[in-house]
């Protein structure tokens, strides 16, 4: 989760998944996928976890 990325309530991040610098999540985020900007929006999805 980058600095100052901002999680509404009730919103589910899936695991592996990250979350850009600044970004505000609105909707809920399966795993495995980069999602950025305000709104958060798709960016792209991972066939294997970084981690």
């Amino acid at each position: 989760m980058g600095a100052n990325a901002t999680i509404l309530a009730g919103i589910t991040i899936g695991e592996n998944s990250l979350i850009g610098a600044g970004s505000v999540v609105t909707k809920d985020i399966p795993a495995n996928e980069l999602w950025i900007g305000n709104p958060a929006k798709f960016y792209k999805k991972y066939e294997t976890p970084l981690l």
